[in-house]
């Protein structure tokens, strides 16, 4: 049997097969007691944009096997191969002049790799694209590990929403982005952006999938 290395990751769009590992992974980030996204409709939402971070295996073919039979290997490829893993998501809603991130999120078991970091760099793409002038999110106060996430991004805070987390009454941080054609933020996020590509070259923005 053919091992599995780790495979390619590629940013695109969300589609409705992927809800069910989607849902896995806001659960584990969030908790359970939380009220999940409403996916279905958010995805057919015209003002929101919904991306996911996929890795798809890749079968490493042992030297004995270059030499197996054509029926061998025609039976290799109908054989069953592990299923394209989603390993975060990201969402966010277009406004008159601003991107707003409203939701990331990565599988725990996966955090460390640069996941969260490559989908805001998607995001600020998006919001690039669009002609968009800041990009705005909310935060807990509580979220420390969050917070070093969007600051490192280049996120500033910009205030504070009293009470706004229905579960708990936490307050939320509210962070921007300098404008997106400020030239030490475009430099800023120039660098970032070769930084993870040397780290992970092998994942690519998938802009039609």
């Amino acid at each position: 049997m053919a091992t599995v290395a780790q495979g390619h990751v590629i940013v695109r769009r969300m589609a409705d097969a992927d809800l069910k590992q989607v849902r896995r992974i806001e659960r584990a980030a969030y908790g359970a007691s939380l009220p999940g996204t409403p996916f279905e409709r958010e995805l057919r939402n015209g003002l929101a944009e919904y991306l996911v971070a996929v890795e798809h295996p890749e079968p490493t073919v042992t030297p004995a096997e270059e030499h197996r039979s054509l029926l061998d290997s025609f039976r290799r490829l109908f054989s069953h191969e592990p299923e394209p893993r989603v390993l975060g998501f990201l969402g966010v809603w277009y406004t008159v002049d601003q991107l707003h991130v409203v939701t990331v999120a990565v599988d725990p078991a996966e955090q460390g790799r640069g996941i969260a970091q490559r989908l805001l760099l998607e995001a600020h793409r998006l919001a690039v694209e669009a002609e968009l002038a800041t990009i705005a999110l909310e935060v807990r106060v509580t979220n420390e590990r969050a917070r070093r996430l969007y600051e490192w991004f280049g996120f500033t805070q910009a205030g504070t929403l009293r009470r706004y987390y229905s579960d708990n009454g936490e307050d939320a941080v509210v962070m921007l982005t300098p404008p997106l054609t400020d030239d030490a933020f475009e430099a800023h996020v120039r660098g970032l952006r070769a930084t993870l590509l040397d780290r992970f070259g092998d994942w690519q923005a998938d802009p039609g999938g």
